[in-house]
Protein backbone atom coordinates (compact mmCIF):
# COMPACT_ATOMS: atom_id res chain seq x y z
CA UNK A 1 0.00 0.00 0.00
CA UNK A 2 1.33 3.44 -0.89
CA UNK A 3 1.46 6.41 1.52
CA UNK A 4 -1.84 7.41 3.03
CA UNK A 5 -3.97 9.46 2.48
CA UNK A 6 -3.87 8.65 -1.26
CA UNK A 7 -2.64 11.08 -3.86
CA UNK A 8 -4.55 9.52 -6.74
CA UNK A 9 -6.82 6.59 -7.57
CA UNK A 10 -3.91 4.25 -8.29
CA UNK A 11 -2.90 4.40 -4.63
CA UNK A 12 -5.97 2.42 -3.49
CA UNK A 13 -7.89 1.03 -6.50
CA UNK A 14 -5.83 -2.19 -6.89
CA UNK A 15 -6.73 -3.22 -3.34
CA UNK A 16 -10.51 -3.22 -3.86
CA UNK A 17 -12.62 -5.87 -5.55
CA UNK A 18 -13.55 -4.46 -8.96
CA UNK A 19 -17.31 -4.42 -8.31
CA UNK A 20 -16.93 -2.78 -4.88
CA UNK A 21 -14.67 -0.08 -6.33
CA UNK A 22 -17.11 0.66 -9.17
CA UNK A 23 -20.03 1.03 -6.79
CA UNK A 24 -17.99 3.28 -4.52
CA UNK A 25 -17.13 5.55 -7.45
CA UNK A 26 -20.80 5.71 -8.40
CA UNK A 27 -21.71 6.70 -4.84
CA UNK A 28 -19.11 9.48 -4.88
CA UNK A 29 -20.33 10.77 -8.26
CA UNK A 30 -23.93 10.75 -7.01
CA UNK A 31 -22.95 13.02 -4.12
CA UNK A 32 -23.66 10.43 -1.42
CA UNK A 33 -20.54 11.38 0.58
CA UNK A 34 -21.94 13.90 3.06
CA UNK A 35 -18.76 14.86 4.90
CA UNK A 36 -15.02 14.16 4.61
CA UNK A 37 -12.39 14.87 7.27
CA UNK A 38 -8.70 14.21 7.42
CA UNK A 39 -7.07 13.68 10.83
CA UNK A 40 -3.43 12.85 10.28
CA UNK A 41 -3.31 9.55 8.44
CA UNK A 42 -7.01 8.83 8.96
CA UNK A 43 -9.94 9.78 6.77
CA UNK A 44 -13.38 10.03 8.35
CA UNK A 45 -16.74 10.78 6.84
CA UNK A 46 -20.41 9.98 6.36
CA UNK A 47 -21.75 8.19 3.30
CA UNK A 48 -25.44 7.84 2.51
CA UNK A 49 -26.22 4.22 1.78
CA UNK A 50 -29.49 2.31 1.57
CA UNK A 51 -30.35 2.95 5.24
CA UNK A 52 -32.19 6.14 6.32
CA UNK A 53 -29.15 7.44 8.22
CA UNK A 54 -25.71 7.78 6.59
CA UNK A 55 -22.98 5.32 7.48
CA UNK A 56 -19.94 6.54 9.39
CA UNK A 57 -16.73 5.48 7.70
CA UNK A 58 -13.11 5.56 8.83
CA UNK A 59 -10.18 4.58 6.58
CA UNK A 60 -6.49 4.52 7.43
CA UNK A 61 -3.15 3.21 6.15
CA UNK A 62 -3.30 -0.21 4.54
CA UNK A 63 -7.04 0.33 3.98
CA UNK A 64 -7.65 -0.49 7.64
CA UNK A 65 -10.78 0.96 9.15
CA UNK A 66 -14.44 0.41 9.76
CA UNK A 67 -17.89 1.23 8.46
CA UNK A 68 -21.33 1.07 10.03
CA UNK A 69 -22.80 -0.80 7.07
CA UNK A 70 -23.72 -4.52 7.20
CA UNK A 71 -21.17 -5.53 4.52
CA UNK A 72 -19.21 -8.46 6.02
CA UNK A 73 -15.78 -7.32 4.87
CA UNK A 74 -13.71 -4.15 4.76
CA UNK A 75 -13.05 -2.04 2.72
CA UNK A 76 -16.59 -1.69 1.46
CA UNK A 77 -18.15 0.52 -1.25
CA UNK A 78 -18.68 3.30 1.31
CA UNK A 79 -14.94 3.31 2.05
CA UNK A 80 -14.25 3.53 -1.69
CA UNK A 81 -16.70 6.42 -2.00
CA UNK A 82 -14.97 8.26 0.86
CA UNK A 83 -11.57 7.85 -0.82
CA UNK A 84 -12.88 9.19 -4.14
CA UNK A 85 -14.51 12.13 -2.35
CA UNK A 86 -11.23 12.88 -0.57
CA UNK A 87 -9.39 13.03 -3.91
CA UNK A 88 -11.98 15.46 -5.22
CA UNK A 89 -12.26 17.76 -2.17
CA UNK A 90 -8.78 17.52 -0.58
CA UNK A 91 -9.85 18.75 2.89
CA UNK A 92 -7.19 20.18 5.18
CA UNK A 93 -5.61 18.12 7.93
CA UNK A 94 -7.54 18.67 11.16
CA UNK A 95 -4.64 17.25 13.17
CA UNK A 96 -2.38 20.14 12.14
CA UNK A 97 -4.95 22.66 13.37
CA UNK A 98 -5.32 20.86 16.70
CA UNK A 99 -1.58 20.69 17.27
CA UNK A 100 -1.33 24.42 16.69
CA UNK A 101 -3.66 25.18 19.63
CA UNK A 102 -2.24 26.51 22.88
CA UNK A 103 -3.22 24.68 26.13
CA UNK A 104 -5.75 27.38 26.99
CA UNK A 105 -7.24 27.29 23.49
CA UNK A 106 -7.44 23.50 23.61
CA UNK A 107 -9.20 23.64 26.99
CA UNK A 108 -11.74 26.19 25.75
CA UNK A 109 -12.36 24.09 22.65
CA UNK A 110 -13.01 20.95 24.71
CA UNK A 111 -15.43 22.83 26.97
CA UNK A 112 -17.34 24.10 23.94
CA UNK A 113 -17.38 20.65 22.36
CA UNK A 114 -18.62 19.05 25.57
CA UNK A 115 -21.94 20.84 25.01
CA UNK A 116 -22.53 18.59 21.99
CA UNK A 117 -24.09 15.36 23.36
CA UNK A 118 -22.22 12.99 21.05
CA UNK A 119 -18.89 14.63 21.83
CA UNK A 120 -19.67 14.64 25.55
CA UNK A 121 -20.22 10.87 25.42
CA UNK A 122 -16.86 10.37 23.70
CA UNK A 123 -15.06 12.64 26.16
CA UNK A 124 -16.52 10.71 29.06
CA UNK A 125 -15.30 7.42 27.58
CA UNK A 126 -11.81 8.90 27.37
CA UNK A 127 -11.67 10.80 30.67
CA UNK A 128 -13.80 8.47 32.86
CA UNK A 129 -13.67 5.07 31.13
CA UNK A 130 -14.88 3.00 34.10
CA UNK A 131 -17.98 5.13 34.65
CA UNK A 132 -18.72 5.21 30.90
CA UNK A 133 -18.30 1.43 30.78
CA UNK A 134 -20.80 0.92 33.60
CA UNK A 135 -23.30 3.09 31.75
CA UNK A 136 -22.70 0.92 28.70
CA UNK A 137 -23.49 -2.14 30.81
CA UNK A 138 -26.82 -0.64 31.85
CA UNK A 139 -27.68 -0.04 28.21
CA UNK A 140 -26.61 -3.60 27.40
CA UNK A 141 -28.98 -5.04 30.03
CA UNK A 142 -31.82 -2.95 28.62
CA UNK A 143 -31.04 -4.22 25.11
CA UNK A 144 -31.05 -7.80 26.42
CA UNK A 145 -34.50 -7.32 27.92
CA UNK A 146 -35.71 -6.18 24.49
CA UNK A 147 -34.25 -9.27 22.80
CA UNK A 148 -31.16 -7.63 21.25
CA UNK A 149 -27.81 -6.37 22.47
CA UNK A 150 -25.21 -7.89 20.15
CA UNK A 151 -23.99 -4.53 18.84
CA UNK A 152 -23.86 -3.09 22.35
CA UNK A 153 -21.86 -6.13 23.51
CA UNK A 154 -19.38 -5.71 20.65
CA UNK A 155 -18.94 -2.03 21.54
CA UNK A 156 -18.10 -2.89 25.16
CA UNK A 157 -15.61 -5.55 24.08
CA UNK A 158 -13.70 -2.88 22.15
CA UNK A 159 -13.29 -0.87 25.36
CA UNK A 160 -12.08 -3.66 27.66
CA UNK A 161 -8.46 -2.49 27.63
CA UNK A 162 -9.56 0.79 29.25
CA UNK A 163 -11.17 -0.74 32.35
CA UNK A 164 -10.24 -2.90 35.32
CA UNK A 165 -11.18 -6.24 36.83
CA UNK A 166 -14.41 -5.04 38.45
CA UNK A 167 -15.83 -3.79 35.15
CA UNK A 168 -14.77 -6.91 33.25
CA UNK A 169 -16.41 -9.12 35.88
CA UNK A 170 -19.59 -7.07 35.57
CA UNK A 171 -19.56 -7.59 31.79
CA UNK A 172 -18.99 -11.34 32.13
CA UNK A 173 -21.90 -11.66 34.53
CA UNK A 174 -24.14 -9.58 32.29
CA UNK A 175 -23.32 -11.63 29.20
CA UNK A 176 -24.90 -14.67 30.85
CA UNK A 177 -28.25 -12.87 30.56
CA UNK A 178 -27.94 -12.51 26.77
CA UNK A 179 -30.90 -13.67 24.64
CA UNK A 180 -28.37 -15.08 22.13
CA UNK A 181 -25.39 -17.44 22.40
CA UNK A 182 -22.88 -15.50 24.55
CA UNK A 183 -19.94 -17.86 23.98
CA UNK A 184 -18.02 -15.75 21.39
CA UNK A 185 -18.36 -12.66 23.59
CA UNK A 186 -17.37 -14.56 26.73
CA UNK A 187 -14.18 -15.78 25.04
CA UNK A 188 -13.14 -12.23 24.14
CA UNK A 189 -13.95 -10.84 27.60
CA UNK A 190 -12.11 -13.74 29.28
CA UNK A 191 -8.93 -12.93 27.34
CA UNK A 192 -8.87 -9.53 29.06
CA UNK A 193 -9.89 -11.00 32.42
CA UNK A 194 -6.98 -13.46 32.42
CA UNK A 195 -4.61 -10.48 32.47
CA UNK A 196 -6.28 -8.93 35.54
CA UNK A 197 -5.48 -11.42 38.36
CA UNK A 198 -8.64 -13.49 37.81
CA UNK A 199 -10.53 -14.81 40.84
CA UNK A 200 -11.22 -18.59 40.70
CA UNK A 201 -14.29 -18.19 42.94
CA UNK A 202 -15.85 -15.71 40.54
CA UNK A 203 -15.14 -17.88 37.50
CA UNK A 204 -16.53 -20.97 39.21
CA UNK A 205 -19.74 -19.11 40.02
CA UNK A 206 -20.14 -18.15 36.36
CA UNK A 207 -19.38 -21.69 35.20
CA UNK A 208 -21.99 -23.22 37.50
CA UNK A 209 -24.56 -20.77 36.06
CA UNK A 210 -23.45 -21.31 32.47
CA UNK A 211 -21.22 -24.41 32.04
CA UNK A 212 -19.51 -23.38 28.83
CA UNK A 213 -16.14 -24.60 27.58
CA UNK A 214 -14.67 -21.09 27.68
CA UNK A 215 -15.61 -20.50 31.33
CA UNK A 216 -14.43 -23.96 32.39
CA UNK A 217 -11.05 -23.44 30.75
CA UNK A 218 -10.74 -19.96 32.27
CA UNK A 219 -11.40 -21.37 35.74
CA UNK A 220 -8.83 -24.14 35.28
CA UNK A 221 -6.17 -21.69 34.10
CA UNK A 222 -6.81 -19.46 37.09
CA UNK A 223 -6.90 -22.50 39.40
CA UNK A 224 -3.44 -23.64 38.32
CA UNK A 225 -2.09 -20.49 39.96
CA UNK A 226 -3.87 -21.21 43.26
CA UNK A 227 -4.60 -24.96 43.21
CA UNK A 228 -5.41 -25.52 46.88
CA UNK A 229 -7.85 -22.62 46.96
CA UNK A 230 -9.50 -23.93 43.79
CA UNK A 231 -9.72 -27.52 45.08
CA UNK A 232 -11.35 -26.21 48.24
CA UNK A 233 -13.92 -24.35 46.15
CA UNK A 234 -14.75 -27.58 44.32
CA UNK A 235 -15.83 -29.40 47.46
CA UNK A 236 -19.36 -29.49 48.84
CA UNK A 237 -22.74 -30.05 47.23
CA UNK A 238 -22.55 -30.89 43.54
CA UNK A 239 -25.90 -32.17 42.21
CA UNK A 240 -24.96 -31.42 38.61
CA UNK A 241 -21.54 -33.10 38.77
CA UNK A 242 -19.89 -29.99 37.30
CA UNK A 243 -17.57 -29.46 40.25
CA UNK A 244 -16.44 -33.08 40.19
CA UNK A 245 -15.50 -32.91 36.51
CA UNK A 246 -13.54 -29.68 37.08
CA UNK A 247 -11.82 -31.15 40.13
CA UNK A 248 -10.71 -34.21 38.17
CA UNK A 249 -9.42 -32.12 35.28
CA UNK A 250 -7.52 -29.82 37.62
CA UNK A 251 -5.93 -32.76 39.42
CA UNK A 252 -4.83 -34.22 36.09
CA UNK A 253 -3.25 -30.91 35.13
CA UNK A 254 -1.45 -30.82 38.47
CA UNK A 255 -0.05 -34.32 37.82
CA UNK A 256 -2.09 -35.93 40.62
CA UNK A 257 -3.45 -38.73 38.43
CA UNK A 258 -4.63 -41.18 41.09
CA UNK A 259 -6.62 -38.50 42.90
CA UNK A 260 -8.12 -37.40 39.60
CA UNK A 261 -9.14 -40.93 38.66
CA UNK A 262 -10.64 -41.46 42.10
CA UNK A 263 -12.74 -38.32 41.63
CA UNK A 264 -14.01 -39.64 38.30
CA UNK A 265 -14.77 -43.10 39.69
CA UNK A 266 -16.69 -41.70 42.64
CA UNK A 267 -18.98 -39.83 40.27
CA UNK A 268 -19.92 -42.62 37.87
CA UNK A 269 -23.63 -42.07 37.32
CA UNK A 270 -24.29 -41.72 33.60
CA UNK A 271 -22.88 -42.64 30.20
CA UNK A 272 -20.92 -39.39 29.89
CA UNK A 273 -19.16 -40.13 33.19
CA UNK A 274 -18.03 -43.51 31.88
CA UNK A 275 -16.91 -42.04 28.57
CA UNK A 276 -14.77 -39.49 30.39
CA UNK A 277 -13.21 -42.06 32.72
CA UNK A 278 -12.48 -44.62 29.99
CA UNK A 279 -10.97 -41.93 27.77
CA UNK A 280 -8.65 -40.85 30.58
CA UNK A 281 -7.62 -44.42 31.35
CA UNK A 282 -6.77 -45.03 27.71
CA UNK A 283 -4.64 -41.89 27.55
CA UNK A 284 -2.77 -43.15 30.59
CA UNK A 285 -2.18 -46.54 28.90
CA UNK A 286 -4.35 -48.46 31.39
CA UNK A 287 -6.19 -50.58 28.84
CA UNK A 288 -7.44 -53.40 31.11
CA UNK A 289 -8.92 -50.93 33.57
CA UNK A 290 -10.54 -49.02 30.69
CA UNK A 291 -12.08 -52.26 29.40
CA UNK A 292 -13.42 -53.07 32.86
CA UNK A 293 -15.31 -49.78 33.07
CA UNK A 294 -16.43 -49.98 29.44
CA UNK A 295 -17.95 -53.39 30.22
CA UNK A 296 -19.61 -52.00 33.34
CA UNK A 297 -21.13 -49.19 31.29
CA UNK A 298 -22.37 -51.71 28.72
CA UNK A 299 -24.13 -53.69 31.43
CA UNK A 300 -25.71 -50.60 32.97
CA UNK A 301 -26.64 -48.61 29.87
CA UNK A 302 -26.69 -51.16 27.05
CA UNK A 303 -29.42 -49.40 25.04
CA UNK A 304 -27.92 -45.90 25.09
CA UNK A 305 -26.49 -44.95 21.65
CA UNK A 306 -23.78 -42.84 23.33
CA UNK A 307 -22.17 -46.15 24.33
CA UNK A 308 -20.97 -46.90 20.80
CA UNK A 309 -17.35 -45.70 21.36
CA UNK A 310 -17.09 -47.98 24.41
CA UNK A 311 -18.61 -50.91 22.52
CA UNK A 312 -16.15 -50.33 19.67
CA UNK A 313 -13.37 -50.53 22.25
CA UNK A 314 -14.72 -53.79 23.71
CA UNK A 315 -15.18 -55.38 20.30
CA UNK A 316 -11.67 -54.36 19.20
CA UNK A 317 -9.93 -55.74 22.31
CA UNK A 318 -12.19 -58.55 23.53
CA UNK A 319 -14.81 -59.32 20.94
CA UNK A 320 -17.06 -61.33 23.21
CA UNK A 321 -20.56 -62.36 22.13
CA UNK A 322 -22.18 -59.84 24.47
CA UNK A 323 -20.02 -57.03 23.03
CA UNK A 324 -21.03 -57.80 19.44
CA UNK A 325 -24.65 -58.26 20.46
CA UNK A 326 -24.78 -54.93 22.31
CA UNK A 327 -23.19 -53.05 19.42
CA UNK A 328 -25.42 -54.70 16.82
CA UNK A 329 -28.52 -53.79 18.85
CA UNK A 330 -27.49 -50.10 18.78
CA UNK A 331 -26.10 -49.99 15.24
CA UNK A 332 -26.75 -53.08 13.11
CA UNK A 333 -23.79 -53.89 10.89
CA UNK A 334 -22.41 -56.79 8.89
CA UNK A 335 -19.25 -57.23 11.01
CA UNK A 336 -21.16 -57.94 14.22
CA UNK A 337 -23.73 -60.11 12.44
CA UNK A 338 -21.02 -62.34 11.00
CA UNK A 339 -19.10 -62.39 14.30
CA UNK A 340 -22.21 -63.52 16.18
CA UNK A 341 -22.87 -66.16 13.55
CA UNK A 342 -19.34 -67.52 13.94
CA UNK A 343 -19.22 -67.37 17.74
CA UNK A 344 -22.72 -68.70 18.48
CA UNK A 345 -22.51 -71.66 16.11
CA UNK A 346 -25.70 -73.69 16.11
CA UNK A 347 -27.32 -71.35 18.64
CA UNK A 348 -27.21 -68.57 16.06
CA UNK A 349 -30.27 -69.95 14.22
CA UNK A 350 -32.39 -69.23 17.28
CA UNK A 351 -31.09 -65.64 17.61
CA UNK A 352 -31.11 -64.79 13.89
CA UNK A 353 -34.79 -63.68 13.61
CA UNK A 354 -34.39 -61.21 16.48
CA UNK A 355 -31.21 -59.80 14.94
CA UNK A 356 -32.85 -59.33 11.53
CA UNK A 357 -35.81 -57.56 13.11
CA UNK A 358 -33.41 -54.91 14.40
CA UNK A 359 -32.14 -54.11 10.89
CA UNK A 360 -33.87 -51.11 9.33
CA UNK A 361 -31.42 -50.61 6.46
CA UNK A 362 -32.59 -52.50 3.34
CA UNK A 363 -29.08 -52.45 1.89
CA UNK A 364 -27.69 -54.22 4.96
CA UNK A 365 -30.47 -56.80 4.80
CA UNK A 366 -29.65 -57.36 1.14
CA UNK A 367 -25.98 -57.96 2.01
CA UNK A 368 -26.96 -60.47 4.68
CA UNK A 369 -29.37 -62.36 2.39
CA UNK A 370 -26.75 -62.46 -0.37
CA UNK A 371 -24.08 -63.88 1.95
CA UNK A 372 -26.52 -66.49 3.23
CA UNK A 373 -27.99 -67.04 -0.26
CA UNK A 374 -31.46 -66.57 1.15
CA UNK A 375 -32.99 -65.83 -2.27
CA UNK A 376 -36.61 -65.91 -1.14
CA UNK A 377 -35.99 -63.34 1.59
CA UNK A 378 -34.03 -61.19 -0.85
CA UNK A 379 -36.87 -61.34 -3.39
CA UNK A 380 -39.40 -60.30 -0.74
CA UNK A 381 -37.12 -57.43 0.30
CA UNK A 382 -36.83 -56.12 -3.27
CA UNK A 383 -40.56 -56.33 -3.81
CA UNK A 384 -41.27 -54.29 -0.67
CA UNK A 385 -38.42 -51.81 -1.12
CA UNK A 386 -39.16 -48.11 -1.43
CA UNK A 387 -37.82 -46.36 -4.57
CA UNK A 388 -35.73 -44.12 -2.28
CA UNK A 389 -33.78 -47.23 -1.29
CA UNK A 390 -33.03 -48.38 -4.84
CA UNK A 391 -29.57 -46.76 -5.15
CA UNK A 392 -28.29 -48.26 -1.89
CA UNK A 393 -29.78 -51.65 -2.77
CA UNK A 394 -28.17 -51.53 -6.19
CA UNK A 395 -24.79 -50.88 -4.60
CA UNK A 396 -25.28 -53.87 -2.30
CA UNK A 397 -26.30 -56.17 -5.17
CA UNK A 398 -23.72 -54.98 -7.72
CA UNK A 399 -21.09 -57.69 -7.23
CA UNK A 400 -23.43 -60.70 -7.08
CA UNK A 401 -26.49 -59.63 -9.07
CA UNK A 402 -25.35 -56.97 -11.56
CA UNK A 403 -28.46 -57.23 -13.75
CA UNK A 404 -30.76 -56.57 -10.80
CA UNK A 405 -28.50 -53.70 -9.71
CA UNK A 406 -28.77 -52.14 -13.20
CA UNK A 407 -32.54 -52.42 -13.04
CA UNK A 408 -32.63 -50.60 -9.72
CA UNK A 409 -30.28 -47.88 -10.99
CA UNK A 410 -32.51 -47.39 -14.03
CA UNK A 411 -35.73 -47.13 -12.02
CA UNK A 412 -34.14 -44.73 -9.52
CA UNK A 413 -32.75 -42.56 -12.34
CA UNK A 414 -36.08 -42.32 -14.17
CA UNK A 415 -37.90 -41.47 -10.95
CA UNK A 416 -35.49 -38.63 -10.19
CA UNK A 417 -35.56 -37.31 -13.74
CA UNK A 418 -39.35 -37.24 -13.69
CA UNK A 419 -39.26 -35.00 -10.60
CA UNK A 420 -37.11 -32.46 -12.49
CA UNK A 421 -34.59 -29.89 -11.28
CA UNK A 422 -30.86 -29.44 -11.77
CA UNK A 423 -29.99 -30.98 -8.40
CA UNK A 424 -31.94 -34.13 -9.24
CA UNK A 425 -30.37 -34.27 -12.70
CA UNK A 426 -26.94 -34.28 -11.05
CA UNK A 427 -28.12 -37.19 -8.88
CA UNK A 428 -29.30 -38.99 -12.04
CA UNK A 429 -25.87 -38.55 -13.62
CA UNK A 430 -24.18 -39.88 -10.46
CA UNK A 431 -26.42 -42.97 -10.44
CA UNK A 432 -25.68 -43.71 -14.09
CA UNK A 433 -21.96 -43.25 -13.48
CA UNK A 434 -22.21 -45.97 -10.85
CA UNK A 435 -24.19 -48.11 -13.28
CA UNK A 436 -21.49 -47.61 -15.93
CA UNK A 437 -18.99 -49.39 -13.68
CA UNK A 438 -21.15 -52.50 -14.09
CA UNK A 439 -22.01 -52.10 -17.77
CA UNK A 440 -20.94 -48.95 -19.68
CA UNK A 441 -23.19 -49.71 -22.65
CA UNK A 442 -26.24 -50.28 -20.47
CA UNK A 443 -25.58 -47.01 -18.62
CA UNK A 444 -25.23 -45.15 -21.93
CA UNK A 445 -28.51 -46.66 -23.12
CA UNK A 446 -30.22 -45.47 -19.92
CA UNK A 447 -28.88 -41.94 -20.48
CA UNK A 448 -30.08 -41.95 -24.09
CA UNK A 449 -33.51 -43.21 -23.06
CA UNK A 450 -33.80 -40.38 -20.53
CA UNK A 451 -32.96 -37.57 -22.95
CA UNK A 452 -35.37 -39.09 -25.47
CA UNK A 453 -38.10 -39.27 -22.82
CA UNK A 454 -37.53 -35.58 -21.92
CA UNK A 455 -36.25 -33.93 -25.11
CA UNK A 456 -36.94 -30.37 -23.92
CA UNK A 457 -35.00 -30.62 -20.69
CA UNK A 458 -31.68 -29.06 -21.65
CA UNK A 459 -30.29 -29.22 -18.12
CA UNK A 460 -30.86 -32.99 -18.05
CA UNK A 461 -28.98 -33.42 -21.30
CA UNK A 462 -26.10 -31.28 -20.02
CA UNK A 463 -25.84 -33.45 -16.90
CA UNK A 464 -25.82 -36.66 -18.98
CA UNK A 465 -23.53 -35.49 -21.81
CA UNK A 466 -20.42 -37.22 -20.37
CA UNK A 467 -22.33 -40.52 -20.41
CA UNK A 468 -23.89 -40.08 -23.82
CA UNK A 469 -20.61 -39.72 -25.68
CA UNK A 470 -20.94 -40.69 -29.35
CA UNK A 471 -24.50 -41.85 -28.83
CA UNK A 472 -25.63 -38.21 -28.57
Amino acid sequence: MRPFPPEDEADFAPFFPEEVLARGLAYAQEGRVRRVFRVGERLLGEVQGSAPLPYRVEVGPGLSGRCGCPYPGFPCKHAAALLYAYLERRPGDLEAHLKALSPEEAKRLLLRLSRVPEVAFLLKEILAPEEAFREGLRRLRQAFRLGGGEEAAKALLLRLEEVGREEVEALLGTLLEAPFDPEPYLKEALKRYQALSPRPSFLLGLYLRHPSEALGEAFLRAAEGAPEEALSLLKGQDPSGLKRALRAELLFRLGREEEALLALKEGLEGVEDYLLLVGRLLRLGRLEEALFYAEEARDWFGKDPRLLPLLDLLVAHRGRVEDHRARFSLKPNLEDYLALKAKLGKAFAEERPALLRRVRDPALLAQIYLLEEDWKALDRLLQRASPEDYPALAEALASRLPEEALRLYREAAFRLAAAGGRARYREVAALLQRASRLDPKAAQAMALALVQAYPRRRALREALDPLLGKAS
